[in-house]
């Protein structure tokens, strides 16, 4: 399915790309009315097996595809889709993920040297567990505020930092979740930049007993013409606290993240 839809994608009339260098970090940038964009994302995940086994060999891979369609100068509208892959002791190949609805509102816009500003509202419905792949049905909703700062030298200084809050639901708990992004980089000219990125998360069980959290960093590159843009990131898990219902510590499942983004707007 992800294949054809990336073929699909290279057939598209296209016009400019996304500026955006990061990966995981989103900017302020609204697609405008009349105007659409498509954007794919490759996540591998790597750390030890899932299994009862333990072998040292767990690897997921999230597929993502995303489509924004502009309602106005100042708001648009993300349908996204996903499915995950895994290669573990416990299961292989890959499964449907879920469905997310994003609204984008634009607060305020970064020009004439001020900070930019966006605010999303999102509803998703998951069937899977992405971390071990097992079924398990999530309904989220989610907050999220966008800001961003191009400084410097004809502004080759790209600032990003994404704040995100939410609460995800299924059959058997209702989980709190907090995640904080950022990233630094630099263009080096119209087509290449370069720079780092943090993202923090933390979850909370029933609103009240903390679960686990996260701190993963990495550097990041891109690439981009006028009709594509491509960001590749990779991060480490530089700290992760132990679940407290005797689960494993984080940074012994999920050691490494690395994401290729690609978008077409047109």
């Amino acid at each position: 399915m992800r294949f054809s839809s990336l073929t699909l994608l290279s057939a598209v009339g296209l016009l400019h790309a996304n500026e955006n260098p990061f990966g995981y970090s989103t900017d302020t940038t609204i697609t405008k009315k009349g105007e659409y964009q498509l954007q794919q994302s490759i996540t591998m995940r790597c750390g030890l097996d899932q299994g009862a086994s333990f072998d040292g060999n767990y690897r997921g891979y999230d597929l993502s595809t995303q489509f924004e369609i502009g309602l106005s100068d100042t708001e648009h509208l993300d349908l996204l889709m996903s499915e995950s892959g895994f290669h573990s002791a416990g299961v292989h190949g890959f499964r449907f993920g879920g469905v997310d609805v994003e609204y984008k509102h634009l607060l305020n816009s970064d020009e004439g040297d001020h900070w930019g500003a966006a605010w999303v509202a999102a509803l998703a419905y998951s069937q899977l567990d992405s971390s071990s792949g097992t079924l398990n049905t999530e309904t989220t909703v989610a907050t999220r505020l966008f800001l961003q700062r191009n400084f410097g030298t004809a502004r080759r200084w790209y600032y990003l930092t994404n704040i995100s809050a939410s609460l995800a639901h299924d059959p058997g708990v209702t989980k709190g979740l907090v995640e904080w992004s950022q990233g630094l980089a630099y263009r080096a000219n119209v087509h290449w930049a370069l720079g780092v990125e943090t993202v923090a998360d933390g979850v909370w069980m029933g609103f009240r007993r903390f679960d686990n959290s996260a701190l993963r960093l990495g550097p990041s590159i891109a690439y981009k013409t006028d009709s594509l843009a491509i960001s590749l990131t990779c991060l480490w898990q530089m700290s992760g606290a132990p679940a407290t219902n005797g689960g494993r510590d984080l940074r012994d499942t999920c050691r490494s993240e690395t994401r290729m983004l690609m978008s077409w707007e047109f």
